[in-house]
């Protein structure tokens, strides 16, 4: 009995923290080929919840805006 409520709490924390993850940009140089990703992590979410999120999404925004403005394009963006 002890096993299955710790398999059913681990399945249930492993759910919701996939859910937490922010989206990930994928940008090109178009005149280099370089690939860079920006985003696409859950660390902020895992040390401070939902503030963690939005300061890692935020961080994410930034990373892509500093790309974007090196002259990289979005190739793709995954929510």
């Amino acid at each position: 009995m002890k096993n299955l409520r710790l398999i059913a709490g681990i399945l249930i924390a492993a759910s919701v923290l996939s859910g937490c993850t922010t989206p990930k940009t994928v940008l090109k140089n178009p005149k280099t080929g370089q690939v860079a990703i920006c985003g696409g992590s859950a660390t902020g979410s895992l040390v401070g919840g939902v503030i963690g999120y939005n300061i890692q999404k935020a961080n994410d925004a930034t990373c892509t805006a500093d790309y974007m403005g090196e002259g990289f394009k979005k190739v793709s963006e995954e929510k």
